[in-house]
């Protein structure tokens, strides 16, 4: 088998080269993904995951303790995520009724319909980048071991 099929193949690898070729795939498609998304949108990654995690959860708003640790961002950090976001009407504070010190994102109706684009746009990246060159069962299986990775590892 050559150095390329070994390669392509997995086998034969020492364990710090396979992680690496993982992070390494997943850098430069990731890298890949958020200068499309950069171009077509104006987004930056942070803004970009901000938006889809908002998407994806309900009433299109989070509490900004929660999205800062999703997203393995300081809460000083996030501030800034949220208040770019703020300052191009995408998303709103809002206090939560039930205790003050939660502080929510969420989505405004110019933040829903650019996530909506944003969610469209990223679904044929992906498609594109990973699951066509992949192909839909590995593609499949790799997500499925990349969750089993995280809940395994999700403690620190």
């Amino acid at each position: 088998m050559t150095q390329q099929a070994t390669t392509k193949a997995g086998r034969g690898l020492d364990p710090v080269t396979q992680w690496g070729l993982v992070i390494e795939g997943f850098q430069i498609t990731n890298k890949k993904l958020h200068r499309a998304v950069a171009d077509a949108l104006s987004l930056d990654p942070a803004e970009a995951e901000t938006l889809l995690r908002l998407t994806r959860s309900p009433e299109r708003r989070m509490p900004m303790a929660a999205l800062a640790r999703e997203a393995a961002f300081s809460t000083g950090g996030f501030t800034k995520i949220a208040d770019r976001l703020a300052k191009r009407d995408l998303a709103v504070r809002n206090p939560c009724a039930d205790d003050r010190r939660v502080v929510y994102l969420e989505l405004t109706a110019a933040g829903v319909k650019l996530a909506d684009e944003l969610h469209d746009l990223v679904a044929d990246i992906v498609r594109k980048t990973y699951i066509d060159v992949l192909g839909a069962d590995r593609a499949k299986m790799v997500a499925e071991a990349m969750a089993e990775l995280r809940e395994a590892n999700a403690t620190l």
